[in-house]
């Protein structure tokens, strides 16, 4: 009698990743199959043990989140050579704004209007950099307010919104969720950040809503819009405490961007 092999999934997840509700879904409803055991390594092996050790599986889950070692989770794969979910070499990509940017245009997909102002050193002084009172001008392309600055880091979630004179001035900072809280606006802040490198680009108007779109592989799209944290940065959460967001029906237009992207970062 032939006996049937269960397909072994490794779950090379930071542990406050893998026990997070989201993920218990995915891997309870694989387990429902009854075609999957799923295998944790857990912190202690991903963190201390050498790959030799790590163990062996056919499918392999494995995404950054801080404290990760990527690159020793590609020397597992390349030893291994397991079926990948999200391949690891592009996940580098996502910790630069700059290379994020570069690989969407590469692809044909849409970016806002930007421009790049890198620094070697806090606060050096740029030649092609020049600040006026409702404009910055990067290369002699010129953003008037209001405009975005974003970090060229992409772990650093510490986004400012520039307002024209005419609007009063001031920036907003936009930031991970802090309790009921997404951004803060500053009334006297009227100068753009110098400390490091920043990307600029023109600020979209999107009627207070944001819209976050989740790809399951190029072929599936599933879409929920939110309160812009540009509004009044005050989260608007359900009696369970969620964050209040709602499905969205996706333009043909807007699904194919997002298997696009999904095909230019081979992340399933």
């Amino acid at each position: 009698m032939e006996v049937h092999k269960k397909i072994t999934i490794g779950v090379c997840v930071m542990e406050k990743k893998v026990f997070s509700a989201p993920m218990g879904q995915i891997l309870d409803r694989l387990q429902a199959f009854g075609e999957f055991e799923v295998i944790h390594f857990g912190d202690k092996v991903i963190l201390e043990d050498p790959i030799e050790k790590w163990p062996i599986c056919d499918c392999l889950i494995a995404f950054y989140s801080s404290g990760y070692p990527l690159e020793k989770a590609e020397s597992y794969a390349t030893l291994r050579k397991p079926f990948l979910v999200n391949e690891l070499e592009p996940q580098h990509l996502l910790h630069d704004r700059r290379k994020v940017y570069e690989q969407l245009e590469k692809y044909g997909i849409p970016v806002p209007r930007y421009a790049l102002v890198n620094r070697e050193v806090p606060y050096q002084e740029l030649d092609y950099f020049i600040e006026e009172e409702d404009f910055v001008e990067v290369h002699g392309n010129r953003f008037w307010k209001p405009f975005v600055e974003k970090p060229v880091h992409g772990d650093d979630h510490s986004i400012m919104i520039y307002y024209p004179s005419s609007a009063g001035g001031g920036m907003k900072e936009l930031f991970r969720k802090v309790g009921n809280r997404s951004s803060e606006f500053h009334p006297d802040v009227r100068r753009v950040r110098r400390e490091g490198s920043y990307i600029y680009e023109e600020f979209m108007p999107t009627g207070g809503t944001d819209v976050k779109v989740y790809t399951v592989g190029p072929e599936y799209a599933h879409a929920e819009a939110r309160k812009s944290p540009v509004v009044d940065g005050v989260v608007m959460r359900n009696p369970d405490g969620k964050e209040v967001r709602y499905p969205v029906l996706l333009t043909p237009n807007e699904k194919q961007m997002a298997r696009e992207v999904c095909i230019a970062f081979r992340q399933a």
